[in-house]
């Protein structure tokens, strides 16, 4: 593993189009849904290349916006792809280079990232609530109340359920909780047809990616785009561990 990270990495333009998906992931509220669009079309251009799927259905209007954004830059090769992510991300948050997020992890730009809300009030946090806040104390003791496995499996607003999210946030913790729950459905797809295999891959989560493999995740799966969670994969680790 540690010969494929290095030359992850090999060269300026490299690293700082690494450091700005990675702020993307925990900053997702800083930004517009046209935005983060733009962001996605240039990551796919940038690691994948020219769009290769082709245009999903009419009804599935979130996988169409995400294939036109990535479409409508495939005039970019890949440096001039991170140039322009690396400059949109100047432009629109100036001051991204300083903030610690720039040292956590990636994200799902790859779908286009959901909008953080204000949140209701302790007494009526739901389970999904608890997971966006890392807070894994109050998610342990909604799983050990009754009727938890009735919830678990249920898509929010945004078409994901409890697992997506603890996936997707990288808590291993709380996604390890969330294992013991009888009843839940591993391979749980979300409206966009994405596992939590397939957000754990995106985001570059390497221990939840683990931990949903130990548990018998099927990374055969295909989203609304055709893709698997290899398809997806953050970086040449994240392939590895999905050999």
């Amino acid at each position: 593993m540690a010969d494929l990270a290095e030359g992850l990495v090999d060269n300026p333009l490299d690293e700082r189009f690494e450091k700005a998906t990675k702020f993307l992931q925990h900053s997702t509220d800083l930004f517009k849904q046209d935005q983060l669009l733009q962001f996605y079309g240039l990551y796919k251009q940038a690691t994948v290349g020219v769009c290769n799927i082709p245009k999903p259905a009419i009804y599935s209007m979130g996988a169409r916006a995400k294939w036109y954004a990535w479409d409508k830059v495939k005039h970019l090769d890949t440096n001039a792809a991170k140039q322009e992510y690396v400059r949109l991300m100047d432009q629109l948050a100036p001051d991204w280079g300083e903030s610690s997020a720039g040292e956590a992890g990636w994200v799902s730009v790859s779908r286009p990232k959901r909008l953080s809300e204000s949140g209701p009030d302790e007494t009526n946090k739901s389970l999904i609530d608890r997971i966006k806040e890392d807070d894994l104390e109050g998610v342990r003791d909604m799983i050990r109340q009754d009727g938890i496995c009735t919830r678990v499996n249920v898509l929010d607003h945004e078409g994901l359920a409890a697992i997506h999210w603890a996936a997707d946030r990288g808590n291993v913790d709380i996604l390890a909780s969330l294992l013991t729950v009888d009843g839940i459905d591993i391979n749980l797809q979300g409206a966009d047809g994405q596992t939590a295999l397939h957000y754990a891959s995106s985001c570059g989560n390497v221990e939840c990616l683990q931990l949903l493999l130990k548990h018998g995740a099927d990374r055969s799966i295909r989203d609304e785009e055709g893709e698997t969670c290899s398809d997806v994969a953050y970086n040449h680790i994240i392939k590895a561990c999905l050999v």
